[in-house]
């Protein structure tokens, strides 16, 4: 996690405004993600970065970490697999970061060494922690300074602040505590508090001196504390401008320094390999090449500290990750690494849809590195493949580069996302067996997140199909309580929804779901006969409106994103219109326009019901892109509800009564209030239409209620 820091005396707001800027857009990893809020993008195939569209298939739109971490698991013969989650039904097949990070580690530790070779390396980040060792050694340690001198020594370390300004040391109290130790023992203890009085106050030659002269201190701990302080303060040291004044990285340190503080952590790690600091140093030696610009180097090294178990290298798959995305791959160049894993993760990025400027990886750049792939050549097949398929758009050679294996059984993250990959191919080039094909990879899809993915191909090709009695047929595949969502809400028919509706193998929900959505569409497509029919089933309990809920009907705004959220179905036993305006019940105004769809009055009712309930653009009116889940034809045939269409049928229409048409002009007039944007859908009227309609109210209904309402237009 990268620290945005706001300075409290900032003067002026613009310079407030750059900081929160700066803060934000260096928020996540360079290349990887920006962790906000996510609405997941329902389709197969991912080539664009968003940080919502995460799936257990390596694919360039993955964040890179979680690519880092499905090949990581391969290497280790480890799935990334979590317990079972406690519903199946609930989880989905894309994913952000910070969900894999629930499931891979829901309880994370805090790093023992104060977190060193992360963030920005402050050398504040240790004086806690300090002090509670050097407290501890005081009292317990061999070699501690006589008893008469401990209370001295522990009172000065304590003159020293918990945070570390330059001058925030308090001067008195530590000049008098160093007053009181004579012994050799208490020296050397003393020459340790001068050290990181000096460290932390940012004298780092002082410091320096201090802690090397601990070389001979008879104390193991001192010995071994200033060997190592002595690397932390030229790791310190070479960070002075390499930073720019928001935090951001801005240039590499100097050579020479980074070779002196590079010198100075392996003189420690060669004294003491397993000592108390060598985790910390670890992370710190690379600290230093990725100031430095090493970033082959520290290629390499992250690709040895991957080979080991997480538990062998002190660092969880999550933070390697996280650490990885942050110092290497935001600048590393695919000429400089050697490792397969880290150079598939890179080509995979460079294979998303370029931005403005920018250009994928070509064929030939990926053909020349196939000697560093010599050890993992399903790897290597899986990315030429994968440029095959995001890149050039050739689902043939996809089929030709990966056999079909989707019967193995129980397969990797590579395994998987080769074969998923294949499907892709196949649901491109309309093979017939394309379903046939996921079916058979279905047992198989046993690794987190896997199984979603397939259900969400078999849904998306039944979709396709025209075949959805499939995927909710009893003992589909598809279970996924999102993706049934989605499909009822924007793909079903009348007959599959009125079906769901009362299909005992189906969940309440998803009941709630079906009916809700037939008779919305029936009501608002003009099937009013159908309509009077399907309402009649609504529960009685269903039939009133929470008191204490505090939930509109516009408040059910994504299908998918509230699948286990109260479905309103109390909106159909609502008055269709209240106040001035009175109108029956929705069900009442439907078997009007049944009779007679003309009538002005039923219809001005049915748009009061939309009005009242905040239905205009409603979700269920807007189905996703044709090329995502639910967005292949529309079931219901015909044109958006409006309520501006209707005002304007209503205005239009010779028959219609005085006081509806004057009510049309005044709600017709306030579809574009008070903004000037019309909210309430159909084909916009130009501001002088407006004025007509204002002008015709004032005039030729001057009596009526909406008229003397009425005091301008927009």
């Amino acid at each position: 996690m990268r620290i945005c820091l706001v300075i409290a005396n900032t003067r002026a707001l613009g310079v407030l405004l750059i900081l929160l800027v700066a803060c934000l857009a260096w928020g996540g990893p360079a290349k990887a993600s920006g962790d906000f809020t996510c609405v997941p993008t329902w389709k197969l195939t991912h080539n664009e970065y968003s940080g919502c569209d995460n799936t257990a298939v390596l694919t360039p739109g993955n964040d890179t970490r979680v690519n880092l971490i499905l090949l990581w698991a391969d290497a280790r013969a480890a799935k990334a697999r979590p317990p079972a989650p406690a519903n199946p039904e609930a989880v989905e097949p894309m994913f952000d970061w910070p969900t894999l990070v629930g499931r891979l580690e829901p309880k994370p530790t805090a790093s023992d060494d104060g977190d060193l070779d992360t963030g920005e390396g402050s050398r504040c980040r240790s004086n806690s922690a300090g002090l509670a060792s050097f407290d501890d050694e005081i009292a317990k340690g061999p070699n501690a300074p006589p008893e008469a001198e401990r209370a001295a020594l522990i009172a000065t370390r304590r003159a020293m602040p918990a945070t570390c300004p330059a001058s925030g040391v308090d001067q008195s109290a530590f000049d008098d505590g160093a007053g009181k130790i004579s012994s050799t023992e208490g020296k050397a203890f003393l020459a340790y508090l001068q050290g990181a009085r000096a460290f932390y106050g940012g004298d780092f030659d002082l410091a320096s001196d201090r802690f090397a002269s601990l070389k001979r201190a008879r104390s193991p701990w001192l010995r071994e504390t200033g060997r190592y302080m002595v690397a932390r303060v030229e790791v310190n040291r070479i960070q002075i401008g390499v930073f720019d004044e928001y935090g951001a990285f801005k240039q590499p340190a100097p050579a020479e320094a980074a070779a002196r503080a590079s010198a100075a952590l392996e003189d420690y790690l060669h004294a003491y390999p397993d000592g108390l600091y060598a985790a910390s140093a670890r992370g710190l030696v690379r600290r230093v090449d990725w100031l430095g610009g090493q970033t082959g180097k520290l290629a390499a090294e992250y690709a040895a500290l991957a080979a080991r178990e997480p538990s062998e290298r002190g660092l969880g798959d999550v933070d390697l990750a996280q650490e990885v995305d942050n110092k290497l791959l935001a600048s590393v160049k695919a000429a400089d690494i050697a490792d397969p894993t880290l150079l598939a993760v890179v080509d995979l990025q460079q294979m998303r849809k370029p931005d403005s400027g920018s250009q994928a990886i070509s064929l030939a750049d990926l053909e020349a590195q196939r000697p560093r792939f010599a050890a993992q050549p399903a790897l290597f097949d899986y990315l030429l493949a994968a440029h095959a398929m995001f890149v050039e758009g050739r689902p043939t050679e996809v089929l030709r580069l990966i056999p079909d294996a989707a019967g193995r059984g129980d397969l990797d993250n590579l395994g998987f996302s080769r074969q998923a990959l294949r499907g892709m191919a196949l649901e491109a080039a309309k093979d017939p067996g394309a379903r046939d094909f996921w079916l058979r990879l279905l047992p198989g899809a046993s690794g987190d997140f896997q199984r979603p993915a397939v259900e969400l191909a078999v849904a998306f090709h039944d979709e396709r199909a025209a075949a959805l009695d499939r995927t909710f047929a009893a003992g589909s595949v598809v279970r996924g309580a999102a993706m049934r969502s989605i499909l009822l809400s924007h793909a079903a028919g009348a007959a599959l929804l009125r079906r769901q509706a009362a299909a005992p193998d189906a969940s309440p929900r998803e009941h709630e779901i079906a009916l809700f959505t037939l008779l919305y569409k029936e009501v608002s497509h003009g099937r009013y006969a159908d309509y009077l029919k399907d309402v009649a089933p609504i529960p009685p309990a269903a039939r009133s409106r929470p008191t204490d809920s505090g939930v509109s009907s516009f408040g059910y705004a994504q299908s998918h994103d509230t699948w286990d959220q109260p479905t309103p179905l109390w909106v159909f036993a609502l008055p269709a219109g209240a106040g001035a305006f009175a109108c029956p019940t929705l069900t009442e105004t439907a078997g009007q326009l049944a009779r007679n769809p003309g009538e002005a009055r039923a219809r001005l009712c049915l748009a009061e019901w939309v009005r009242t309930n905040e239905l205009d653009g409603f979700y269920l009116d807007n189905p996703p892109p044709k090329d995502e889940l639910g967005g292949a034809a529309a079931p219901f045939p015909g044109p958006v509800y409006s309520r501006l269409e209707t005002y304007k049928l209503v205005i239009a229409d010779p028959k219609a009564p005085a006081e509806d048409k004057a009510y049309a002009l005044y709600r017709a007039v306030n579809c574009y209030g008070p903004s000037g944007n019309n909210h309430c859908g159909g084909t916009e009227v130009a501001s002088a239409q407006r004025k007509a309609w204002f002008l015709r109210l004032k005039q030729e209904f001057a009596s009526s209620v909406w008229a003397a309402k009425q005091t301008y237009y927009w």
